[in-house]
């Protein structure tokens, strides 16, 4: 649809088409990220996550309509800015609000939903949208997202918050009225809190206070940061797919439009069926082994796709086995996908919630769902930014095949990183176990 747009309704020539693409796909990534944490930030502010995820909405529908009325690059360009910026805080913001609602033993489930539905909208939306153009027009395609977006918020207007409540640490008597040691008897009775001591994140009996960087501490365990580096492979995996797969089967299967919109389709439709199941048994599990054994299968898969079509090797050339085996692991894909596309969520969501069961309300009285949840955009933004960089220099560079068996390479490094630092169900249960007891006390 991009190309339409920019050829016959901003007058822009051909040739410009794919810088002006790149572009418009890149800024979106970038103010993605940087806009994540500081509506993050913003929603752990307010005492309902309603308003703000209106506001959002509200904002993805403007942003919307700017890009569909645009006859202008600055016009155009403003809308995609705003389109960034109002979907990654209806994205953080929706995750926090399902956390909030869902117990942590159907948070795998829940949130492998979610994130399928994401993904597939994110590879099968310039099919849809590219179908629906020729089927029924230019307006009636942009008209498709805006009336969604208008359900969404109606729906969110009658949907009733049924938040966990942020456990906070109650003062004893003996707390506000004894002094407990010498140190407490030279202290001011009214701190200032604008003071570096009041920000401190480590009081000196050991807790924590409510102004903990939500940020630094998650960024401090090795399992979130192995859980965000999958974040960033998955959607630089599946834009690798957006920007090399159309040119390749076209020019070595000669496929035409509608069997490359297939592939697409091969690659997304699979995961939604598989996505709750990869859910329960990350629930079941942990996120390590169901992580590790996906991102192996994906390596092996391309792997596959290095040979599929590849002239060098007569067993797999161009021929009709070729074309079997390329649809073959296509197929396959699409079914590995869930079980490394949930991982972050589900990784964060822990993490969150043992350290408020640690040092209850250490993240504030609204909890650090939303700033921990937009660590995941920044990571999905930077693989969306990464993606098409890497797969498009190797395929210049080299070629299709050599990319694919570099993506392969760097799969099984995941692999590794996956079945290191991963939790298991065991290792999550143990954590927590301790912790709980003594978020108890308080």
């Amino acid at each position: 649809m991009l190309p339409y747009m920019l050829e016959e309704r901003m007058h822009q020539p051909p040739q410009q088409t794919q810088r002006l693409t790149s572009i418009s796909l890149a800024l979106h990534g970038i103010v993605s990220a940087f806009s994540g944490p500081i509506l993050g930030h913003l929603a752990d502010q307010t005492p309902s996550r309603k308003i703000p995820f209106l506001i959002t909405l509200l904002g993805c529908i403007i942003g919307t309509l700017m890009v569909a009325f645009a006859t202008s690059l600055g016009v155009f360009f403003a809308g995609r800015v705003l389109q960034g910026i109002s979907g990654s805080g209806t994205w953080l913001i929706g995750l926090a609000t399902v956390t909030d609602c869902v117990g942590t033993e159907r948070i795998g489930v829940t949130l492998g939903v979610m994130t399928a539905v994401a993904n597939s909208g994110t590879i099968t939306g310039p099919m849809v949208s590219g179908f629906i153009l020729e089927l029924a027009g230019y307006w009636f395609t942009w008209s498709v997202p805006v009336v969604i977006l208008v359900v969404d918020i109606v729906a969110r207007m009658l949907m009733v918050e049924n938040k966990k409540e942020q456990k906070m640490p109650v003062p004893t008597k003996s707390d506000s009225t004894t002094p407990s040691s010498s140190a407490h008897e030279t202290e001011p009775l009214l701190q200032n809190s604008s003071t570096p001591a009041a920000d401190a994140e480590q009081s000196k009996d050991g807790a924590i206070s409510p102004s903990a960087n939500v940020w630094r501490i998650m960024l401090g365990k090795s399992r979130v940061l192995t859980a965000l580096l999958i974040t960033v492979w998955a959607p630089a995996l599946a834009t690798s797919f957006n920007a090399t797969l159309p040119l390749h089967v076209s020019d070595i299967f000669g496929w035409s439009p509608s069997r490359v919109g297939l592939m697409f389709m091969l690659l997304s439709l699979p995961s939604l069926p598989i996505s709750p199941l990869a859910g329960h048994l990350r629930d079941r599990v942990g996120t390590r082994l169901p992580a590790a054994f996906g991102l192996v299968s994906q390596s092996v898969v391309l792997a596959l796709l290095g040979f599929a079509g590849n002239p060098a090797y007569q067993w797999s050339s161009a021929g009709e086995r070729g074309k079997a085996l390329y649809v073959f692991c296509c197929v396959v894909f699409g079914f590995l996908r869930p079980l490394t596309s949930g991982v972050a969520p589900m990784e964060l969501t822990l993490a969150v919630e043992v350290e408020e069961a640690k040092h209850p309300g250490v993240f504030g009285p609204q909890g650090g769902f939303s700033r921990a949840f937009s660590l995941i955009e920044v990571a999905v933004a930077l693989g969306l930014t990464l993606g098409p960089v890497i797969s498009g220099a190797l395929t210049e560079r080299f070629d299709y095949y050599v990319m694919c068996w570099t993506l392969s390479v760097l799969c099984v490094l995941t692999a590794v990183l996956a079945g290191t630092f991963l939790g298991s169900k065991t290792m999550t249960s143990e954590q927590s176990r301790p912790e709980v007891e003594a978020g108890n006390q308080h």
